[in-house]
Parts: structure tokens; C-alpha cells; sequence
């Protein structure tokens, strides 16, 4: 062996040992700067919670899309059955007090009953409010005994 061939292998040993203090280095200054580390972290983190996030949102307004169209389109079928239900009832309920006032009364309940056919609501509206206070009273009735 020449001289200068084991110049060169020192060298190229000198070389290879300098490239893996490098790498050497390189991974303890990662390991040591922890804020960065850390930074690192938070940033991975983020975007974990960002990608779940996303996949939870897609689902979810899907369906809040799907019950508000629902609630959409049955909206006015309910309307319409419970008004219908009312007008019904306060007829109902109208055919009883006629039958069960006394007859001197009758002239005086009559206009009372047209009112309630022509405006059913407000009528309905006032006998729920009534029943209504008649159960706030009832609990609070026996709340005390």
C-alpha cells in the first residue's frame, strides 16, 4: 500500500465518522430544543383535531340538512290537522253547552258560540290558558299538602 491509498481511506474514514457526528449532532439538537419539539406537537395535534373535526362536521350537517327539510315539509300537515282538530272541538265542545244551558241563557250563549265557530283559535287559545293555570294551581296544591 501506497501512502496516499491510506491517506485516502483515513481521509475517507475521517469523512465517514464527520457525516455521522453530523447525524449524530443533528438528532441530540432535535432532542434537546424541546419548545420546538413541542411546537412540533401542538402543530401535529391541530391538525388531528382539525381532520376529526371535519369528519365529525360532514356528517352532522347532513343530517341537520335532512331534519330541517323534514321539519320543513311537516310543518304545515301538523298546522292543518291541529287546526282542523280545533275547529272541530270548539264545535263540539259548543253543541255541549248549548245542551246543557238552561234555556233562558240559550239567546245569550248563542252569539257566543257563532264567535267561537267564526274565530276558533283565540276561544281555544283562552280555554288552554285557562287549563293551563287550573294544573299550575293543582301542583302547587299539592306541593303543600
Amino acid at each position: 500500500m501506497t501512502t496516499s491509498s491510506v491517506k485516502n481511506r483515513r481521509r475517507q474514514d475521517i469523512d465517514r465518522t464527520r457525516g455521522q457526528f453530523d447525524d449524530i449532532l443533528e438528532e441530540l439538537t432535535h432532542k434537546i430544543d424541546v419548545p420546538a419539539r413541542i411546537r412540533d406537537k401542538v402543530h401535529d395535534a391541530k391538525k388531528t383535531v382539525q381532520v376529526k373535526a371535519e369528519e365529525v362536521k360532514q356528517p352532522l350537517s347532513e343530517s341537520v340538512e335532512t331534519l330541517q327539510a323534514t321539519a320543513v315539509e311537516a310543518v304545515p300537515q301538523i298546522e292543518v290537522v291541529s287546526q282542523v282538530e280545533v275547529v272541530s272541538q270548539v264545535k263540539d265542545l259548543a253543541d255541549e253547552v248549548r245542551d246543557e244551558v238552561a234555556p233562558q241563557v240559550v239567546p245569550d250563549v248563542a252569539p257566543l258560540t257563532v264567535t267561537a265557530r267564526q274565530r276558533p283559535l283565540p276561544v281555544v287559545a283562552i280555554a288552554v290558558a285557562v287549563l293551563l293555570v287550573l294544573l299550575v294551581l293543582r301542583r302547587l296544591l299539592r306541593r303543600k299538602s
